[in-house]
């Protein structure tokens, strides 16, 4: 099976080489690596000419955001599993794409997610560890979802159901989620593996503001995808939000 990972960059230049080296030194080897970048002004494209010949494609052109950004990425993957990891964010260790590889061929699903760590913006504290549970529908009611980066589906899926929705500028990977998993019902299982590590700082989660927005946007997407919310679902999500936020900011404040 052959794997297609993206990495979306925009003015990396400090952090980008230690996510290719996560994706390039992988022990699985036919992965079909595609980095989208969105016109750097910095050094991130030359740091990123060094790995060239452990990377299938390179895009660099302006875009409409992180999720216009990935889906460039998905309308050029060829592969038969699609991924994720971030600039700055890093695969767990060299074996995490055998083992996703390994899990998609010996059960009969469409995707998986696993655990992910959370590190200080410097990466040197660890601030969080993501246990995912066994999935049921029920989860997503009560405000949780797997790491985006953690989800790995099978390419046709986005064919088949539609890939990022544009029209949410903060919480399109949410709506993506909740519409492949409540609405389409694909077969998705937990792989009890660590798969992705990577720092706060994410857009949704930079300040009271975006997390308020993207809550509302939450709340949009299941009214866009028809789908009957329970009252305490965005209550659950905002304080879920709001508690990792606090623990973050006034237990592991980078000095």
């Amino acid at each position: 099976m052959k794997v297609s990972i993206i990495t979306i960059c925009f003015n990396n230049e400090k952090d980008i080489k230690a996510t290719i080296e996560s994706v390039v030194s992988q022990t699985y080897s036919n992965i079909e690596y595609i980095i989208i970048d969105g016109s750097s002004t910095d050094n991130t494209l030359n740091v990123i000419k060094k790995f060239e010949t452990d990377i299938s494609k390179v895009i660099s052109e302006n875009d409409d955001g992180i999720y216009d950004a990935i889906n460039k990425g998905i309308q050029n993957s060829t592969g038969d599993i699609l991924g994720l990891i971030h600039a700055g964010d890093e695969l767990y260790d060299i074996s995490v794409i055998e083992k996703i590889v390994h899990h998609f061929k010996n059960n009969k699903i469409d995707a998986l997610y696993g655990h992910s760590k959370i590190f200080s913006e410097n990466g040197k504290k660890l601030v969080r560890i993501n246990k995912s549970p066994e999935y049921h529908d029920k989860l997503l009611s009560y405000g949780w979802l797997p790491s985006h980066q953690s989800f790995y589906a099978k390419l046709n899926l986005f064919k088949k159901y539609g890939n990022y929705n544009l029209n949410y500028k903060i919480a399109a990977d949410y709506e993506l989620l909740l519409r492949f998993l409540l609405v389409e019902k694909v077969n998705v299982k937990l792989l009890d593996e660590y798969i992705v590590k990577f720092k706060l700082g994410g857009a949704s989660s930079k300040s009271i503001v975006n997390i308020l927005k993207q809550n509302k946007e939450c709340y949009i997407s299941w009214k866009d995808n028809g789908l009957k919310i329970p009252f305490y679902t965005m209550i659950l999500k905002l304080l879920r939000k709001l508690i990792q936020i606090f623990i973050a900011k006034f237990f592991y404040h980078d000095k």
